[in-house]
């Protein structure tokens, strides 16, 4: 996951309109879901390429086209945050129908993570849950306490990490897999949000685990294990050596604040410290240049 600032006028035309708006509040006033479209929340459209939906195309901008949850590039499902017809965990609860059309509650998931097996209609929390919207008294829908930033919604707690809500660093680490298949994510908060929210979305499925070394990992080790190839074959000398792994260690760095890379807060993780990367990166490299090359992320810690 990475913390995703989503404007709230980034809304598409059709959602933010006042037909939304009149149809939303006969969903509230009927509870009846089945009135629910997903021609707002989706707001499908015809191209020469096939079909498009603009809610999709709008989150794809906000969240640089990956999963909101597993950040794997992807064609995403819009997601309800909050499920908008029924909670898993409480089978009295309705649903929080009166956000199928909220802004703050369409977040973008692959199918992997919001549908098979994984995360459906599963939201865990905490605290009190919220099992009806709040109305002013002339009829009208509390619209700021819609928003999954503001209580009555934030008091809940949820298990289920908000990636425009909460920062990774404050719920996640990262550890070799042992059984060798890649990157594992782990929770490291006390109340447990951090591993829920990997246990809900399956963020530790083998595809993932090695995509993040694939993606994160795989070309600073071709590019030193090349570095070492030069050295020895008289190509570079011991400065040159030295020179050019430190620009791959900024590379590594410039990679970690590029939004449109995959697996941001892995990438964060790595380069926020010598323990860091000598946990997550070292393992793959020659145990040979391990030492060297430690030493020179030391030498320009911090990046």
């Amino acid at each position: 996951m990475r913390f995703v600032i989503k404007a709230d006028n980034e809304r598409t035309p059709r959602l933010a309109s006042d037909e939304t708006y009149r149809a939303l509040l006969t969903i509230i006033q009927t509870v009846n879901k089945n009135l629910i479209t997903d021609a707002i929340y989706r707001e499908g459209y015809d191209t020469p390429d096939g079909k498009r939906s603009r809610v999709e195309d709008q989150l794809a901008i906000s969240y640089k086209n990956k999963c909101a949850y597993c950040e794997r590039l992807c064609k995403a499902d819009i997601e309800h945050y909050r499920p908008k017809k029924g909670v898993a965990e409480d089978k009295d609860h309705e649903g929080y129908y009166w956000l199928c059309y909220e802004w703050t509650n369409l977040i973008p998931s692959c199918i992997t993570c919001n549908r098979e097996g994984a995360k459906h209609n599963q939201f865990p929390i905490l605290g009190v849950r919220v099992n009806a919207p709040t109305m002013l008294p002339d009829g009208n829908l509390d619209v700021t306490q819609c928003r999954a930033n503001n209580a009555p919604l934030l008091n809940e707690i949820p298990f289920l990490l908000h990636p425009e809500v909460d920062r990774p660093e404050d719920y996640f680490d990262f550890k070799i897999d042992p059984r060798g298949e890649g990157i594992r994510i782990l929770g490291n908060d006390v109340n447990g949000r951090g591993n829920q929210t990997i246990q809900i979305c399956l963020l530790n499925r083998k595809e993932i685990k090695l995509d993040r070394v694939e993606r994160v990992i795989d070309d600073f080790k071709v590019a030193i294990q090349s570095l070492f190839i030069q050295l020895e074959s008289g190509a570079l000398s011991e400065d040159q050596l030295v020179e050019k792994t430190i620009h791959h260690l900024q590379l590594l760095k410039e990679y970690s604040l590029s939004e449109d890379k995959t697996h941001t807060y892995l990438r964060k993780y790595i380069v926020r410290s010598s323990a860091n990367f000598e946990k997550i990166v070292l393992p793959f490299l020659d145990m040979k240049v391990r030492k060297i090359i430690l030493e020179a992320f030391k030498s320009i810690e911090p990046l």
